[in-house]
């Protein structure tokens, strides 16, 4: 066993240097508008950061047009609005609580802006009865429980925040 323990480590290091690079495909915005890229980043604190680079256009390639650190866990289910906003689920399934103020989804339009979308918000007044399937269709933001509401991107962007662009 003793050997086990000191060779762990070893196959864990093996593993991340033989992954793949860390780096998402480009992803498009539902009209071509925009793009993004992400790589990752560690940050002081050993945090895993992704940094999200904006493109305008089709093509990740260039220069960006803005660019924003999230933790990696809010860039898994990631798009790209048509307007050139990162909008993140932050869980694909979330069960509506008494105060329904479950923070969602996030959205991000700047270095530096960013605001949190909750339940309570994309029901719009009329709460969503057991558990609530978000996903991403198209330049929109699809929720799945006892109905399926389709909110565009831009929507969701302006439940956000009421911050300028």
């Amino acid at each position: 066993m003793r050997g086990v323990s000191r060779i762990g480590p070893w196959i864990v290091l093996l593993g991340l240097l033989a992954a793949p690079e860390a780096r998402a495909a480009c992803r498009v915005s539902a009209a071509g508008a925009h793009s993004a890229d992400t790589r990752l980043r560690t940050g002081p604190d050993r945090l895993c950061r992704m940094a999200v680079s904006v493109f305008d256009g089709r093509s990740c390639g260039g220069a960006a047009r803005w660019e924003a650190l999230l933790p990696c866990d809010q860039t898994k289910l990631m798009t790209i609005s048509d307007r050139g906003r990162v909008v993140s689920i932050l869980t694909p399934v979330a069960k509506n609580g008494k105060k329904g103020d479950l923070n969602a989804v996030r959205v991000t339009w700047g270095p530096n802006k960013y605001a949190w979308v909750t339940l309570d918000k994309l029901a719009a007044g009329k709460p969503f009865k057991g558990p609530v399937r978000l996903s991403f269709e198209g330049d929109a933001l699809k929720l799945v429980a006892d109905r399926t509401v389709v909110i565009p991107l831009e929507t969701v962007r302006q439940l956000a925040s009421v911050l300028p662009d």
